[in-house]
């Protein structure tokens, strides 16, 4: 296939080739291609079309393959008359087409892209679901189904396309149903609220992602790779189709990617660490530069005389900082912090956006999803890491992590439901709660007597609901 992009290369050289110029900056495209697919790109005339067949045509003669003419054929633009058409097809025997198909199993929608586009991935995950016997499976089992396989069906798609809201709503709907065992016929008890089981395991949850918000963070990838000098074809197309416009607007005819990653750029800036060159893209309020999670303006009161400045603009005639604009309402400890960087110079090249949520030597997809929900490793929970570090099967953490939410169905709970009455069943006269059936029944009390040591059985026996819970794990890991 080298040989064929050499061949192709050559004939737009010699000017016997025409491809497309994307943008009015923007590069000219002549041909696309990935192992064995290949798309083309010319005007849409005889002598164009000539040339395409006989390049194609000495490839063939080199390499000894053959065009399949079953899996080619010609998009026209709408300026392409019909009777021009129909020249182009004869000459060229390929059938034409209103449509690009699916590439890698994406739709290459080439328009802003609509439900009905992505309802292939809808199908995808009602095939699998079928597939399962819901009903056989645990708790623990039904959850790393959910997270390993459904989850990962749209994934691929979204790091390059903005879903509709209501496709990935309904993926997540199958989600829930799915990891209660709703069936058709019946619906089941959603013990736990959804927005507590998308949460990191680490703060009390399952750990399943939020997919409208994954797909942000996806697209923010795309985002990351435009504003920071990537050489990809894609960023080269971009930059040249929309330089006249700059940044800062968009315009209805603009792509829906466009469109997309403009909506979202706010949040890349909000979470980016910028490294300081020559301070000429940095905003000194509004972006972290100077430390990790810092942004000024989120700190202080910014004199409106001083707003939108770059950190460029902080420097004085000599090459330092500018202490007499900041020393007259800026707090000492940010003076400091701002003193211990170098200031900027054109010596030091340009500003480097150095990393986004933590990870200081580029983009993680994991990051921006967390900084986009808001979740902090410094939130997380000693109790809930325990749990999930326990040395037991995973349906037995499952079941412990229920019995942590206190959402076991007991008669306690039941009873709130209107369904039976809220004692236990084998006591009689004590309510039936989660910390009474696991513990504090005279039926599991005869089961923890055989296993737990005695100078452990005071302080297991007494402790409170959330030490119980603990010391309950550590008695499970041993």
């Amino acid at each position: 296939m080298d040989k064929l992009s050499h061949l192709i290369l050559h004939a737009v050289e010699e000017g016997k080739w025409n491809g497309i110029k994307a943008g009015r900056n923007g590069p000219v495209v002549s041909h696309l291609m990935f192992a064995d697919d290949l798309l083309l790109f010319g005007e849409a005339n005889e002598k164009q079309m000539h040339c395409v067949i006989d390049t194609l045509n000495q490839f063939c003669g080199m390499s000894g393959q053959e065009v399949s003419r079953d899996k080619t054929s010609i998009l026209f633009s709408r300026n392409v008359e019909r009777s021009m058409r129909s020249r182009l097809l004869h000459i060229s025997s390929y059938k034409e087409t209103n449509r690009f198909g699916n590439y890698l199993g994406v739709p290459l929608t080439g328009g802003a892209p609509k439900r009905s586009d992505f309802q292939y991935i809808l199908d995808q995950v009602s095939s699998k679901l079928s597939a399962w016997k819901a009903n056989t499976l645990s708790f623990a089992g039904r959850v790393t189904l959910a997270k390993s396989v459904i989850e990962a069906v749209p994934i691929y798609p979204m790091m390059s396309s903005k879903i509709p809201k209501s496709c990935l709503d309904d993926i997540q709907r199958m989600q829930r149903q799915f990891i209660w065992g709703d069936t058709d016929q019946k619906k089941k008890l959603h013990a736990i609220a959804w927005d507590k089981i998308t949460v990191p395991k680490w703060m009390g949850g399952l750990g399943i992602r939020k997919l409208e918000i994954m797909n942000q963070a996806c697209l923010s990838k795309l985002n990351w790779k435009l504003n920071s000098g990537s050489e990809e074809f894609w960023c080269t197309v971009m930059h040249g189709k929309y330089a006249d416009q700059g940044s800062s607007s968009i315009k209805a005819t603009d792509s829906s990617l466009r469109k997309a990653l403009f909506k979202i750029e706010p949040m890349l800036h909000q979470f980016s660490v910028w490294t300081v060159g020559d301070g000429e893209d940095i905003d000194a309020w509004s972006q972290v530069w100077i430390e990790e999670g810092l942004r000024l303006d989120q700190q202080l009161n910014i004199p409106s005389h001083m707003v939108g400045l770059k950190v460029r603009e902080l420097v004085d005639d000599n090459g330092g900082w500018n202490w007499s604009l900041l020393e007259s309402w800026m707090p000492y400890e940010y003076q400091q912090k701002i003193a211990a960087i170098y200031p900027p110079s054109h010596e030091n090249g340009r500003d480097i956006r150095a990393g986004v949520g933590g990870n200081s030597n580029g983009f993680a997809v994991a990051s921006m999803y967390n900084n986009l929900c808001g979740y902090l490793h410094k939130d997380n929970s000693t109790m809930w890491c325990r749990l999930w570090k326990m040395k037991t099967p995973e349906r037995v953490r499952a079941f412990m992590w229920m019995a942590m939410h206190n959402r076991l169905i007991t008669n306690s709970l039941k009873s709130k439901m209107g369904l039976c009455h809220v004692m236990c069943s084998h006591c009689g006269d004590v309510e039936e709660t989660t910390l009474h059936v696991l513990r504090d029944c005279p039926k599991a009390m005869n089961v923890w007597v055989q296993v737990i040591p005695v100078q452990s059985r005071g302080l297991f026996f007494m402790g409170e609901t959330q030490h119980c819970n603990v010391s309950l794990s550590m008695e499970l890991e041993e």
